[in-house]
């Protein structure tokens, strides 16, 4: 976000710094550079995450506030943290083994009360802190405390990956104000509005304020992490590679919009076409969903049976793709 409104940094190291391969692309670091661009012209455009799934840089935010406003309470809240932060990721990603995950119930528990109890310090000093701070400054400490906190809910089971994702976008879209606008990219899952979805829990919070957009392809290539199975089934993987899709099942969305004319479009599934023969738009149909993992030798199951018109407001399909340009793995050495 620095870097597209100050040009500060290096965006490509920035972006490896979001710690996923998906994001470390030509494309992405191309748009990146749009935006620093359109910026620089006068433009007002932030760049923002609302994943909660590497912890380390909240965590370290946190640490550091008390460090500027509370010097005194930094060594109480450190020792509150700790539960977690031995756990988290370091700058360059990296993170320790066992997993906070693999931690009993027991100590998870205890762990989710020490986060609590750190919360409450802040809440506790909240206009001490604002008055050396800013109100802004604590609002973002308190949320990084947040994010943390919900990697912790996350691995106990006390709630979804999903579910954080939305509530981090809805204090996102308060934080900017009603007259600002989001583009929000996520997997065709989590942006849906399928039950349990990031998209599901956001459609409660925005309405029809939110339109949800989703992509389909007919060919070409794609980057994934490729991985086969066993005897036993388990996974074995076999590392980023680029593959190429699979024809379109019969009988699938993507065979009918293989059938269109035009080589890629926007359809709306907000207005249903009043011609016959469309019916088949809106009964469930198998579409293709492939995430951030492929097995190669098990295309099939990357088919599933999708009620497209209830979980999307427009398609935008391609009639083909290319594999994304991976760029070199330049990770931050600080925060």
């Amino acid at each position: 976000d620095r870097y597209v409104r100050t040009g500060e940094g290096d965006s490509a190291v920035l972006l490896a710094g979001l710690y996923f391969w998906t994001w470390r692309t030509e494309s992405v670091l191309e748009m990146i550079e749009w935006m620093r661009d359109h910026n620089e012209a006068g433009g007002d455009i932030g760049f923002h995450g609302v994943d909660m799934q590497r912890p380390g840089m909240a965590l370290h935010l946190v640490r550091e506030y008390l460090r500027f406003v509370d010097p005194a309470s930094l060594d109480l809240i450190t020792e509150r943290l700790d539960c977690l932060t031995r756990f988290a990721n370091e700058p360059a990603g990296w993170r320790p083994g066992p997993s906070y995950r693999d931690q009993t119930n027991a100590y998870q528990a205890e762990c989710g009360e020490s986060l609590e109890a750190a919360r409450e310090h802040l809440v506790e000093n909240r206009k001490r802190y604002e008055a050396a701070g800013g109100e802004d400054r604590f609002t973002l400490i308190l949320q990084s405390l947040r994010i943390a906190y919900q990697y912790h809910l996350f691995h106990s089971g006390g709630q979804s990956r999903d579910e954080s994702m939305a509530e981090n976008t809805v204090w996102l879209s308060e934080r900017v104000g009603p007259e600002s606008r989001i583009v929000l990219w996520a997997h065709n899952y989590h942006v849906s509005a399928r039950p349990g979805a990031q998209g599901f829990y956001q459609r409660q919070a925005f309405g029809d304020d939110m339109v949800i957009l989703g992509f389909t392809q007919e060919s070409g290539g794609f980057t994934a992490s490729g991985f086969t199975q066993d005897s036993s089934g388990a996974r074995l993987w076999t590392g980023l590679d680029a593959f190429e899709l699979d024809p379109p099942v019969e009988g699938s969305f993507e065979a009918y919009f293989a059938e269109a004319a035009a080589p890629r479009f926007v359809l709306d599934l907000r207005r249903p076409p009043n011609e016959r023969g469309s019916a088949w738009l809106f009964e469930p149909r198998p579409s293709r969903d492939i995430g951030c993992c492929y097995d190669p030798d098990r295309p099939e199951e990357f088919w599933w049976d999708t009620p497209l018109s209830e979980w999307y407001d427009a398609i935008i399909h391609f009639e083909s793709t290319r594999a994304t340009t991976l760029l070199p793995r330049r990770l931050p050495s600080t925060w």
